[in-house]
């Protein structure tokens, strides 16, 4: 079972996705300083709760308790970007290039590059002419886990562009991001897309707290800290 964190209307004060990452100093005779990676950069989310209404209140709490500790998992999103800065309400009235077929945020195609400098170029196909990825925009990918039923998306992952990048009269735009995309786990059948970008992520029980509840019901604040959890 996969969650989802709530879609409240009051709750979240404040958010946070970041990169983590583990690298080692590897530091040289000569001075010069390196950095080795171990392990793949993961997306480490904190939501910092306050003044939650009633209601809200109770969706928190009742996600909070389902989670389980560390025994299940949730898609977690950033919800202050669930859509392109351009497009901040949505795709309504767009259509893929040289098309009439409406644009609703999936790619028809999409791959990646890596530069000789390391960066990660994401080729998106499909897309409205002149559509335009913000720097910190997210594309998502999901797909589905071997043996899970078609259409589940029970696996995902997403990368959030560093530069800007307009689609051409084609439809294609090439969005450098970070972090790069292990294609490793990430099939090539797997759908890229705009509209809420989402990865699984496990909670971080011993980082998470939901505050006190006082008059009228209303929840102190709280936090939720929570992990990204990659799999093939």
């Amino acid at each position: 079972m996969i969650l989802t964190q709530p879609d409240t209307p009051s709750g979240i004060a404040r958010v946070r996705f970041e990169i983590q990452r583990i690298d080692f100093a590897a530091p040289e005779a000569s001075g010069r300083q390196g950095g080795v990676q171990a392990g793949f950069p993961l997306w480490l989310a904190r939501f910092e709760l306050d003044r939650i209404d009633a209601t809200s209140s109770d969706l928190w709490q009742a996600f909070f308790d389902r989670l389980r500790g560390r025994i299940r998992r949730f898609y977690g999103y950033d919800p202050t970007r669930r859509f392109p800065r351009s497009r901040r309400f949505g795709f309504a009235g767009l259509v893929r290039a040289g098309t009439t077929t409406p644009f609703t945020g999936s790619a028809t195609s999409w791959s990646q590059t890596i530069t000789s400098a390391g960066d990660a170029q994401i080729t998106l196909g499909g897309l409205p002419a002149g559509l335009e990825i913000s720097v910190g925009d997210y594309i998502g990918w999901k797909w589905d886990a071997a043996g899970s039923p078609a259409g589940t998306f029970d696996r995902r992952t997403m990368v959030r562009a560093v530069l800007p990048a307009t689609a051409n009269g084609s439809g294609v735009a090439v969005v450098t991001a970070e972090p790069p995309l292990d294609t490793a786990l990430v099939p090539s059948g797997a759908t890229a897309h705009l509209d809420n970008p989402m990865c699984v992520m496990q909670l971080a029980p011993e980082e998470s707290e939901l505050g006190p509840v006082g008059a009228g019901a209303i929840r102190g604040g709280g936090g939720i800290v929570a992990i990204q959890d990659l799999r093939p």
